[in-house]
């Protein structure tokens, strides 16, 4: 009785966090606007940096290349694996809102794909290019953010991404 009490509590906490974090974006159009190039555009910068990293790597020092690509592969294929295992609905499908991004997709929120190559692809770089690895570092920070902030996953999903890419970057 009380765990289905607190699950209940818990349930209606991250549906009004949820909810009212997509009513103030859409009121406040930059600040949305922001969140949505975030989400939207800085994943594709940031795979535009990792492949410029990885062609310096492979004219410079080639040796190193294949653990600087076979990290960010590992994390996108377990990745992989678990969303299609777990397929959980993401936060505006289940509370039933807008996401800020305009997508309508339907499950797989769980591991979130674009945080854990982001993190990945920051470690990884971070190890043999330390000036790069910081702005792909912040680059992700910002990706993680927006990512919550935009309604396609939840914190749990960001979390288990971070764990999975700081996992496979430290093996």
């Amino acid at each position: 009785m009380i765990i289905y009490f607190h699950q209940r509590k818990m349930e209606e906490t991250m549906k009004n966090f949820y909810t009212n974090i997509n009513r103030f974006m859409w009121r406040h159009s930059f600040i949305k606007s922001c969140t949505h190039f975030a989400s939207k555009f800085c994943p594709y910068v940031m795979i535009i940096f990792y492949f410029l990293f990885l062609l310096k790597m492979y004219l410079n020092r080639p040796n190193n290349l294949l653990i600087l690509a076979f990290e960010p592969i590992c994390v996108v294929c377990i990745t992989l694996i678990l969303r299609i295992i777990i397929n959980r609905k993401r936060p505006a499908e289940k509370y039933d809102f807008k996401p800020i991004d305009g997508s309508r997709k339907t499950g797989h929120s769980f591991p979130s794909i674009h945080v854990a190559i982001s993190v990945s692809i920051a470690l990884a770089v971070l190890r043999y290019g330390p000036n790069m690895g910081l702005l792909l570092s912040a680059l992700s920070i910002v990706i993680t953010i927006a990512r919550i902030l935009s309604g396609v996953h939840y914190i749990s999903d960001i979390i288990a991404s971070i764990i999975i890419a700081l996992i496979i970057n430290t093996i």
